[in-house]
């Protein structure tokens, strides 16, 4: 199930983004109680800005927590909560996996934040957070998505191939060995890897494991935001029923302990937020 918020709508992006863009969210909360969601590691980044009361950004297994504020964020490689206590509006833009690579000019790092106006020029920046801020959510959006359109792109053949060797992954549920991968695209497991730490910031097993895992809870989950609790109520129904560990890591990317530890810290921390 998703988790149920004041309000969350998902809005498509023009084609002249592909390859850059995938969707664009705007989330509202009044505030009135405490928010969180699970932040899957799906192999994408995140263009976001935030107005309002700001958030934070908790790790479940680590520890240690970040704001949740204006920045582009890299792939994750882990599951991360989001915790919202007071009114806020937030906009985001889902970016495909090698936007990054193509928007800016230094190398990616995984799970890394970078100032919007590595992206985005500072004056549309301050334009969109005012829009977003009065409410006019579409057009803030709008705003955002031209801007982007915008931007240069760096041309690349190993980014293209990149491109089609992580489409043949996805539409494949994540469920591939790298080197299945590798013989997709025509390349070597060698030229694969570094393809993905230079161009992603991930190696390719992680990229697979975010795509297994993202899969794995998005197919009993709704599109949009994530209840903590859904994932723990998953993971445990998939961890009863018994499936050998090589064929839990292979379904949802992680080894069954991970997943277990996962699970208990997700709980733990909605329990305390109670």
């Amino acid at each position: 199930m998703a988790v149920a918020v004041d309000s969350y709508r998902r809005l498509p992006v023009p084609a002249a983004l592909e390859g850059v863009a995938e969707h664009a969210w705007v989330a509202r909360h009044d505030g009135a109680r405490r928010h969180t969601e699970v932040l899957l590691p799906d192999g994408r980044g995140l263009l976001q800005l935030v107005r309002g009361t700001p958030g934070r950004l908790v790790d479940p297994l680590a520890g240690g927590a970040v704001p949740d504020a204006d920045g582009v964020r890299s792939a994750l490689t882990h599951a991360l909560v989001a915790e919202q206590t007071g009114p806020v509006a937030r906009l985001g833009v889902q970016l495909h996996p090698v936007a990054l690579a193509r928007l800016r000019a230094a190398r990616p790092v995984a799970d890394a934040w970078h100032p919007l106006t590595e992206v985005l020029a500072a004056d549309v920046v301050a334009r969109v957070g005012d829009l977003l801020a009065a409410g006019h959510d579409d057009t803030a959006v709008a705003a955002v998505l031209d801007a982007l359109a915008a931007v240069p792109r760096r041309a690349d053949a190993d980014l293209d191939r990149l491109e089609d060797a992580l489409r043949f992954v996805d539409e494949r549920r994540g469920l591939v060995r790298q080197a299945d991968v590798a013989r997709a695209a025509g390349t070597s497991l060698g030229e694969l890897h570094r393809w993905c730490t230079q161009l992603l910031g991930m190696s390719p097993a992680q990229y697979l494991a975010a795509a297994r895992f993202s899969t794995f809870v998005r197919e009993y989950v709704a599109v949009g935001p994530v209840d903590p609790a859904a994932v723990v109520a998953v993971v445990e129904w998939f961890v009863e029923t018994g499936y050998p560990p090589r064929e839990v890591e292979r379904f949802t990317g992680l080894p069954p302990a991970e997943l277990r530890r996962l699970a208990e810290h997700l709980a733990a921390g909605a329990a305390a937020a109670r």
